[in-house]
């Protein structure tokens, strides 16, 4: 077998990259099914709750698990990566979370409206950026924490009342909203800057000082 051949297999041999797609499929299924019942949230304004559908926290778990596929027994020896081994990490990266995004909106596409996989897909843009924000910080099996974190914030603060809801919601303003598109392809470049600024590319730029 080719050393190139050898090197991908072992590449994926220790990642979980069928239990990633399998979660997708079923938090596909899951959203198809009962993503448009909504439930109340608390919230910070007024007394009437927000009605929250459930689409809107599936499309959060669907965007994270790709970063947590990243997670390998071997990070630590990994922290010394070659460019081999980075430029197979980007493929799998991009290969899993394009695979990942496709799978979830096209099962969701079958029952849902287009104004809804639109909001859905700009969401998961956000939702990514912010998990590999947090596993690039913290680690990849902690991708979660950040999307987490930020999740309370929109579902109890970003609720205006009279189901309005803040510039800053992006899980749940209108598809076009300048905004939140202006927002989400923020989040993507700061949490692709992150995944970039590896220890082994920091060590580059200190050796050219």
């Amino acid at each position: 077998m080719p050393t190139g051949a050898v090197s991908v297999r072992l590449f994926l041999s220790v990642r979980p990259a069928g239990a990633i797609l399998a979660g997708v499929v079923l938090l596909g299924a899951l959203a198809a099914w009962f993503g448009m019942v909504r439930t109340p949230l608390p919230q910070a304004a007024g007394q009437d709750s927000a009605i929250i559908p459930l689409w809107r926290l599936l499309a959060m778990g669907a965007a994270v698990l790709p970063v947590i596929g990243l997670t390998s027994p071997l990070a630590g020896l990994e922290l010394m990566a070659t460019r081999r081994l980075r430029s197979m990490q980007r493929r799998y990266l991009a290969g899993l979370g394009i695979g990942s995004a496709v799978i979830f909106l096209g099962i969701s596409a079958f029952v849902m409206p287009p104004s809804v996989i639109a909001i859905m897909a700009r969401g998961w843009v956000d939702w990514f950026g912010l998990a590999l924000l947090a596993g690039a910080v913290l680690g990849w099996r902690l991708a979660w924490t950040l999307p987490s974190v930020v999740a309370v914030v929109l579902w109890y603060w970003g609720y205006g009342g009279n189901q309005q809801y803040r510039w800053w919601e992006f899980s749940a303003r209108p598809y076009d909203d300048v905004p939140s598109l202006v927002l989400s392809a923020a989040l993507l470049a700061v949490g692709l800057a992150a995944y970039a600024a590896t220890p082994w590319r920091r060590r580059r730029l200190t050796f050219w000082r």
